[in-house]
């Protein structure tokens, strides 16, 4: 029954993970870019649902809708100012200035609010629902319950409205978008917003169910790299997909191993899908959100 249980919890866990790493896989298929800097939004969410919460007591379920117009915003600035900047000079620069964007971020969040650990707690951090002899945390299933709302908001935009079928043209193929009258400059803008905004929600779902500081998003990109990589370019569903394949397999390698095999299992997880896929993250010969 543990099995059971462990398997319950791994498909939570795997779409919160999703929507955590859904921006990445969306800036990478549509902008060729690896966001390295995709983690500190992820923190920066995390922090935003703490201060409101300490300050004015919203639920941390309200600051994840609350994160997404404030931090498309924040990848709007992002993109206009920093990625159109070096867009077409190769990628070591980009990596380089979002690298460097990462390490600024990080400083200025230990200067703000130190090293130490946080945690949300609200009416329903501790309490969970029974089914039979399965028990959920409440917390994890209205994190995962928000986050597949959104994942599945995110896939119509893209799929039912004019903006998304825009940028999944683009993601094709972006001189024939350029052909066709499609600002490609405005989509990526519009991309990276919206890629930097489910990077914040990610992070108040997590922050829900998890202790965290602002050096927690290193372990952020790792896992959201894994799910991109596993689940591979191409959709939104791919990376549900992928996010589920991580989410199970962590938890019942959690409780079939002991601790300290664990992450060997999940980043062995990760080698193969490099190798299974040949070219890594650049596998995607043809992209179609």
């Amino acid at each position: 029954m543990f099995l059971v249980q462990a398997l319950f919890d791994g498909v939570l866990l795997g779409i919160i993970y999703a929507i955590m790493s859904l921006g990445l896989s969306l800036t990478l298929d549509v902008m060729g870019i690896v966001n390295v800097a995709h983690s500190v939004f992820i923190m920066l969410g995390s922090f935003l649902a703490f201060e409101l919460l300490r300050t004015f007591a919203i639920d941390p379920a309200l600051s994840m809708v609350i994160a997404l117009p404030v931090f498309f915003l924040v990848g709007a600035v992002v993109e206009r100012l920093l990625i159109r900047k070096v867009a077409g000079r190769g990628q070591i620069q980009g990596l380089l200035v979002l690298f460097g964007l990462m390490v600024a971020v990080e400083s200025i969040a230990v200067l703000v609010w130190t090293t130490d650990s946080r945690v949300l707690t609200v009416g329903y951090s501790n309490a969970h629902v029974a089914f039979g002899d399965i028990t959920l945390s409440d917390a994890k299933i209205v994190a995962a319950g928000l986050s597949l709302a959104l994942i599945a908001a995110v896939y119509l935009f893209l799929h039912k409205t004019l903006i998304g079928k825009a940028i999944r043209a683009m993601a094709q193929n972006r001189d024939a978008a350029v052909m066709l009258g499609i600002d490609v400059d405005r989509m990526a803008m519009i991309v990276f917003g919206l890629g930097t905004a489910t990077a914040a929600a990610g992070g108040v779902a997590l922050a829900m169910n998890f202790p965290f500081d602002p050096t927690t998003h290193i372990q952020y990109l790792a896992w959201a790299f894994l799910v991109v990589i596993v689940g591979g370019l191409g959709g939104v569903g791919n990376t549900l997909v992928g996010g589920l394949v991580i989410g199970v397999l962590q938890t019942l390698c959690t409780a079939l191993l002991p601790f300290k095999y664990v992450y060997l299992v999940l980043y062995s997880a990760l080698a193969l899908a490099l190798i299974l896929r040949g070219r890594g993250l650049a596998a995607s010969t043809q992209r179609s959100l």
